[in-house]
């Protein structure tokens, strides 16, 4: 197995299709940062064979330096019930999946690296456990033990920020933290900073950031045998828009178990769930928190705005036509299963149902083709693509008064770095493998399609304060989904909102000034 998954990694690294997300800079004052290049595809004259800004696999390198040796115990708090793999792997469990192996392998050169041992320390802190794991936290803290670093579920983080238990990553003296490299995402400074502070990061160090990525399924026998036009030339032509996707999945709609009514078992031009649709509003290159000039934080204009408005009638309009099969909030629907039968054209989903291994191969083991696209621009004026990340993502915080942030600091950096060149290839490869790397010999569309959705990524503060902020991005979802109309609904949402926020911000300045 890890014979294996060292000559997949190889070749990933030669064909580069894991791609470099250039951050922006956030050095220490006087620093200089080489950055790479957008695309890992250089001229031979500089390619990474010769460049010793890459590796011997063909990945950009990191600027840690090759001394270090902490010589220390790191203590990592981490949520246990995550249910993909991400943080402890056991050299047994190493053997058994390409993934585990990777994971292992990223733990143990960090530790070579950094002269560390790592004690990880599970608790529960999924969607459901959130409080819990806050809580513990919190007593943690209060009964005088401080973890290095706390690895959270990405709402929990936000409750852990308002609660003061987490560190300024800016503010941490000799930090080794460079946000100007490819294993962070190249949004993560603009979107997840409060005024001058980060309190959290993400990216290749998150094995779920991949996972929980939203693209677009399509079925490409379905789109043969309709004659419905190639999507990868609208992606590439900067056509592929909302508008666009509605015009490809209508009139595609057969009542085939003749029941009468819409069921699993019929036949649609798009499928997803209410929670899913947050994808296009993130994906219409709008935020639900942005920065304000007299606030920490402010509601986006374009929250309660015309182009908020304008997306949710669309929407609403489009599944209110019938050729959809869209679960409601509260409904019943199992909208997966008409795309996974071969009987819908397109689906709205997270990266990760691809999974052989999570989801029982249930689209692995179909009888038909797919690929994935990007989430769709709003329009043709939209220059770039953007992919929201689904909640059950980690984010990595350095908890207060933990007894060398600076260690903290190049422990998270060095895991991105080895996450970048070792966990990530392997997500892909395992997500991917049957029916996305064939292509690859080819035009290599789906590569591009992917690569793509990875460059994209984005957050969100709306979505990582959601318990503070009464969960704001799904509430344009859940209008559309009921076919409501945001014009009416938003009224109500706007005061509950406005006063979420004043409290929000009055919780952020107090820790802000301490």
């Amino acid at each position: 197995m890890k014979s294996y998954a060292r000559i997949i990694a190889l070749i990933f690294a030669v064909l580069m299709l894991i791609p470099s997300l250039v951050a922006c800079a956030n050095t220490n004052e006087g620093e200089t940062t080489t950055e790479p290049a957008q695309s890992q595809a250089t001229p031979e004259s500089t390619g990474p064979e010769k460049d010793p800004n890459y590796d011997d696999d063909g990945f950009w390198k990191d600027d840690l330096p090759t001394d270090l040796n902490f010589n220390e115990i790191v203590t990592v708090l981490y949520w246990d019930d995550v249910e993909r793999p991400e943080f402890e792997i056991t050299e047994e469990q190493a053997d058994t999946d390409m993934v585990n192996e990777a994971i292992y392998r990223r733990n143990v050169t960090t530790e070579d690296r950094l002269g560390v041992t790592f004690e990880w320390i599970g608790t529960p802190g999924d969607s459901g456990d959130r409080a819990k794991f806050a809580s513990f936290v919190q007593n943690a803290y209060s009964g005088g033990t401080y973890y290095d670093i706390i690895a959270t579920y990405s709402r929990t983080a936000g409750m852990l920020l308002t609660e003061g238990l987490i560190q300024d990553l800016n503010a941490i003296e000799d930090s080794h933290l460079n946000t100007a490299q490819p294993w962070w995402p190249k949004t993560m400074l603009e979107t997840c900073s409060i005024k001058d502070s980060l309190f959290f990061v993400s990216g290749d160090i998150s094995t779920n950031v991949l996972h929980f990525m939203y693209a677009v399924y399509y079925n490409m026998d379905m789109l043969k045998n309709f004659q419905i036009e190639d999507p990868i030339s609208l992606v590439d032509s900067n056509q592929w828009t909302i508008d666009k996707l509605i015009e490809l999945s209508s009139d595609l709609y057969q009542d085939l178990d003749q029941d009468g009514a819409q069921s699993d078992n019929d036949q649609y031009g798009f499928c997803s769930t209410y929670f899913h649709l947050d994808a296009f509003y993130t994906g219409s290159d709008m935020m639900c928190i942005v920065p304000d000039a007299d606030d920490v934080l402010a509601i986006s204009p374009e929250f309660f705005g015309q182009k908020t408005t304008d997306l949710v009638d669309k929407l609403g309009g489009w599944f209110k036509e019938g050729d959809t099969y869209v679960n409601p909030h509260g409904g019943s629907r199992n909208y997966s299963v008409p795309f996974n039968e071969g009987n819908c054209a397109f689906r709205l989903d997270r990266v990760y149902v691809a999974d052989n291994v999570y989801h029982n191969g249930a689209l692995r083991n179909a009888d038909f083709e797919y690929g994935i696209l990007p989430v769709p621009l709003y329009d043709e004026n939209q220059e770039d693509y953007i992919t929201v990340v689904g909640n059950p993502f980690t984010l990595w915080c350095v908890m207060q008064n933990a007894k060398d942030p600076t260690m903290s600091s190049a422990v998270i950096e060095c895991m991105a770095s080895e996450g970048y060149r070792k966990t990530s290839p392997m997500i892909f490869e395992n997500n991917m493998k049957y029916r996305y790397t064939p292509d690859n010999a080819g035009k290599g569309d789906g590569a591009r399609m992917f690569d793509i959705v990875r460059q994209s990524i984005a957050f969100d503060l709306g979505r990582i304060f959601s318990d503070s902020l009464q969960f704001m991005s799904e509430m344009p979802s859940k209008t559309a989904a009921s076919s409501k109309s945001w014009a009416t609904e938003k009224a109500q949402y706007d005061r509950i909102l406005k006063r979420a926020m004043v409290d929000l911000n009055k919780s952020l300045e107090a820790v802000l000034d301490n």
